[in-house]
């Protein structure tokens, strides 16, 4: 399928319990058509039901690609780890995009109230081979605001920051 040309817009409905439309984080690069580029769209979100934090992200990559995320509660970065009232206050791994999707789960069981971010990177390695074919074994068809330099590698790397509340 080949993408459109020009400007990509993104246009997200939500109905999210205890998420605002605003809470939404979106990458969004321009594919310039005239150097191989690709357009790609990363939106990700969370949503809390009892005691398990939900990552939940829509993007136009293919079925098939992994984000890898990593979520890490204000207390992680504050004090020791052998200190953390849950061993999970840092948590990291990869999501398969399926059906202009992906998600994860965390349990959040004895978290305490603070500021949680999540991280949402694309394309760290290994990816399906049509994957590293279409954006690039280590990201050089990528272009855009939100595409950093990872020590010769590119990559998309949004944010969601949250208060978390027990």
């Amino acid at each position: 399928m080949e993408q459109a040309r020009g400007i990509t817009i993104l246009i997200v409905g939500v109905l999210c319990t205890g998420c605002a439309p605003s809470d939404w984080q979106t990458s969004t690069l321009m594919d310039s058509g005239t150097n191989g580029t690709e357009a790609v769209q990363l939106v990700v979100n969370h949503r809390s039901e009892w005691r398990v934090l939900w990552l939940e992200g829509s993007t136009d990559l293919p079925d098939g690609a992994y984000v890898n995320y990593r979520v890490t509660h204000e207390i992680a970065e504050k004090m020791p780890s052998e200190e953390w009232p849950a061993e999970n206050l840092m948590t990291v791994g990869r999501a398969a995009v399926e059906k202009s999707a992906y998600w994860a789960r965390v349990n959040t069981l004895n978290w305490p109230s603070g500021e949680v971010h999540i991280h949402i990177q694309f394309p760290l390695p290994p990816q399906p081979p049509e994957v590293d074919e279409r954006y690039g074994a280590f990201g050089e068809h990528l272009t855009g605001d939100n595409v950093v330099d990872l020590g010769g590698m590119k990559a998309i790397e949004i944010e969601h920051v949250f208060d978390h509340r027990r």
